[in-house]
């Protein structure tokens, strides 16, 4: 998570409304206070967003979850299902009414009944699950601490991070490969793995749109250029973490400048 108090800290001064985008953050931990409940001693509304997609810590297959104020988050459902008043969510109960209105020009982003199923028994397996991711990344701590060549990802004091990527970051300048290479080389060992992710300004629409170039974000394209994301997944055993491990190690030991 980010260093939220300063953030809280302004917004409270100013009178701000502070949004938070949590797509990857269930379920994280911000000062002992997980990400998405309420503040202590703010005074002003705080939206939190998760996303519950596909490769999510909790999935839903699509999908997500918003927390905040409750009359909010009343308005956020009626936005959400066409703009029709709260009455339409009982029209089709036993003690509902089959009239309705619509108040406000909504969207169509509900949650269906079946995801919100799927999710529910995920939620059951939420604490097996990080407890399994939290095990995997002290495997990768443990075994590719000692390289050189690469970065680990840090945990903050303050923090209790999701672990819903394990991030490496390859130092260019003690390897003779680059990122590109470096991924293809494990592809050649079977090892799958991505880069989270590519930065907005990188984008075609945005370069068009606004002339942006890599280099007027300099930090951005530095750190995204040696980046790249290991497999974490509960459903990994101990002997795919192995293999990765092992299929990292020989890459770097292989190609050390």
């Amino acid at each position: 998570p980010a260093d939220m108090d300063p953030i809280y800290a302004i917004a409270q001064r100013r009178g701000l409304a502070v949004i938070e985008d949590a797509a990857h953050a269930l379920p994280a931990r911000y000062r002992d206070r997980m990400i998405g409940a309420p503040q202590p001693g703010f005074d002003f509304p705080n939206l939190v967003a998760f996303s519950f997609y596909a490769t999510k810590n909790l999935t839903t297959g699509e999908g997500g979850m918003l927390t905040g104020p409750p009359e909010l988050i009343d308005d956020a459902r009626v936005w959400s299902l066409h703009g029709m008043s709260r009455d339409a969510f009982k029209r089709y109960t036993s003690d509902g009414s089959w009239r309705y209105d619509v108040v406000l020009p909504g969207f169509k982003y509900n949650m269906p009944d079946i995801q919100a199923a799927i999710g529910l028994h995920q939620l059951k397996r939420l604490e097996a699950m990080q407890r399994r991711r939290r095990a995997i990344v002290a495997q990768y701590d443990e075994a590719l601490g000692e390289l050189a060549e690469v970065d680990r990802p840090v945990e903050r004091p303050e923090v209790e991070s999701a672990w819903h990527i394990y991030l490496l970051r390859l130092r260019p300048e003690r390897l003779r490969i680059d990122r590109g290479a470096f991924i293809e080389e494990l592809r050649k060992r079977n090892i799958g793995t991505s880069v989270h992710f590519i930065p907005v300004h990188e984008h075609t629409y945005y370069r068009e749109r606004y002339g942006w170039r890599p280099e007027d974000f300099p930090v951005a394209h530095r750190e995204f250029e040696r980046m790249l994301s290991l497999p974490l997944s509960p459903a990994h055993t101990d002997q795919d973490v192995a293999d990765v491990i092992e299929a990292v190690t020989e890459v770097i030991r292989a190609n050390r400048a």
